[in-house]
């Protein structure tokens, strides 16, 4: 198995003055008005964390570790990337050929050849997604209705195969799918003989030395350092729920603002995979809405999609997630950005933040 060299982190973990420049004093009125509004609604003040050639910001409990969502594919996907540079895998290697036919069994058309492991990087595997899925059936509905249930790998992918089909041929179109991302955590163990929590640790956390980053227990009450902030969906208060244990590989990670920070700086400097792996990862070869465009574990956020009088700003690589979190960079300005907004339903609110802060600062 490959090892990193650790690296410092980018920000302190308290938060620090910041810089007294025009475009923060802009960012930080805009942060005002946010959190004000936000505290009507009863959520807290968002955690949000700046880091730039042009300064650093901070806003929010920069201490307490957040359900970090779908940033985690991010963390899976260097693994993966890790791994092919090790010679462990390559990513033209069928998925049939990794795990046992049992597995896999009903995710993938039958008559069509096995999606490879880049067809799961790129959600091109054909296989549909048991989160969100569809009106009919879905892990997050179940989620809402018996928030107390634990979910393991194999209960998704047999959520998936019993309730939902395939959604096309492997390699033929873009379906964002966290049944893929299952399957990717699934074969990390295959191939390493150790389960998906102690590898995520031993080739990223430690390596960088991220001390507040891990993997929460959802079967064992949350306390002290294995707490994580409050996270909405629908009105319902899920941080301590044993339903959140449905994320795994595609989204179970909790981490602070500096610690995705530190990650996002060293995923971006080459220090955790090859120049060539990362460009295959912020490559798009598809689209999740527009907006939003997908590489390889990586989105590519184009503000024209939300906007066409934002035609020529920023397209920051990184990641969202779907309860409200965050973590992009954008080469123009050289600028990590990592944030936290506590509720699925803020994610419109999210994306406008990103917008103003990326644009503030290039």
């Amino acid at each position: 198995m490959t090892t990193i060299a650790p690296v410092t982190a980018v920000t302190p973990s308290q938060p620090q003055p910041t810089q007294s420049t025009a475009a923060f004093a802009r960012i930080e009125r805009a942060l005002e008005r946010v959190t004000r509004t936000r505290a009507r609604k009863g959520l807290p003040a968002p955690q949000i964390a700046v880091c730039s050639p042009r300064g650093d910001l901070a806003w929010g409990d920069q201490d307490q570790a957040f359900l970090a969502a779908s940033i985690t594919k991010l963390f899976t996907g260097v693994i993966v990337l890790q791994l092919a540079e090790s010679g462990r895998l390559a990513l033209d290697t069928r998925v049939d050929a990794l795990l046992p036919a049992e597995t896999i069994a009903g995710l993938f058309r039958a008559d069509a050849p096995a999606p490879t492991v880049l067809d799961l990087l790129q959600h091109r595997s054909g296989a549909a997604d048991y989160f969100e899925g569809t009106r009919r059936a879905s892990v997050l509905a179940e989620l809402l209705r018996d928030p107390q249930r634990t979910w393991t790998p194999s209960d998704l992918l047999e959520f998936s195969r019993t309730h939902q089909a395939p959604v096309g041929r492997p390699g033929e179109r873009f379906r964002y799918s966290d049944t893929g991302f299952v399957v990717l955590g699934l074969i990390i163990e295959e191939l390493t003989g150790r389960e998906f929590h102690d590898v995520v640790h031993e080739q990223i956390i430690e390596p960088l030395e991220l001390t507040r980053t891990f993997l929460p227990r959802l079967t064992e009450p949350a306390e002290g350092d294995s707490a994580v902030a409050p996270v909405y969906i629908a009105g319902q208060e899920l941080s301590t729920a044993p339903g959140l244990s449905c994320a795994w590989a595609g989204g179970a990670i909790a981490s602070t603002t500096s610690d995705l920070l530190a990650f996002s700086e060293a995923l971006h400097s080459g220090r955790l995979i090859s120049d060539e792996h990362l460009r295959l990862m912020a490559t798009p070869t598809g689209r999740v809405r527009a907006g939003i465009h997908y590489g390889a574990a990586m989105m590519e956020l184009r503000f024209e999609g939300f906007s066409p009088l934002l035609r020529g700003q920023s397209r920051p690589l990184g990641h969202l997630g779907s309860t409200g979190t965050s973590l992009c960079y954008d080469p123009a300005s050289r600028t990590h950005v990592a944030m936290n907004f506590h509720a699925r339903e803020e994610m419109p609110r999210l994306i406008r933040t990103a917008i103003a802060i990326h644009m503030s600062l290039r």
